[in-house]
């Protein structure tokens, strides 16, 4: 039996089959400033965070107090009006493109702002920077190989109200 090669992201085809099974939730999945790529929280109590990276070496490290850690559900890119969560960004890709991107953080920068356009078109193109586009575009193929579905995490109290209307219908 012969495995499809190539990569998306840091992770081959193969091993995003065997990591696809780890269900990892976009809630637990954090950004560490100053450390490139994604991390998934593995353990969280008062006194510590344990993070795993999410890519080929799975390095797990303890999250110092002064570390700043970011959710990405968390994170929002600026529009005209407002700003717009990432994690919905990151479906409006999936939706147009799927896992084959037109750039890459190689493209230049018109590339990469029209990209961002198509997907996002009232972004804010005074306060976005092509790095911050090319920090989507990579981590967009991080999540896109673990299978993180890009959904908001739903607050305790919208799903229990949800529930009550659906039962009361």
């Amino acid at each position: 039996m012969a495995f499809e090669q190539g990569k998306i992201g840091n992770v081959t085809r193969f091993e995003r089959d065997k990591i696809k099974d780890m269900d990892i939730e976009i809630k637990d999945v954090v950004a560490l400033t100053g450390a490139p790529g994604l991390y998934r929280v593995v353990k969280a109590d008062d006194r510590a965070i344990v993070v795993e990276s999410m890519d080929e070496a799975k390095r797990r490290q303890l999250v110092k107090g002064n570390m700043m850690v970011s959710k990405v559900v968390d994170i929002s890119i600026y529009t005209e009006t407002d700003s717009e969560p990432l994690v919905n960004v990151f479906k409006a890709i999936q939706d147009k493109y799927g896992e084959e991107l037109p750039v890459t953080k190689k493209s230049n920068k018109d590339q990469l702002m029209g990209f961002l356009g198509d997907v996002l078109p009232d972004f804010d193109g005074e306060r976005v920077y092509p790095s911050n586009v090319k920090k989507l575009i990579s981590w967009y193929k991080i999540l896109l190989a673990y299978g993180v579905k890009f959904e908001l995490p739903e607050e305790e109290g919208e799903a229990e109200a949800a529930e009550s209307t659906e039962e009361a219908s």
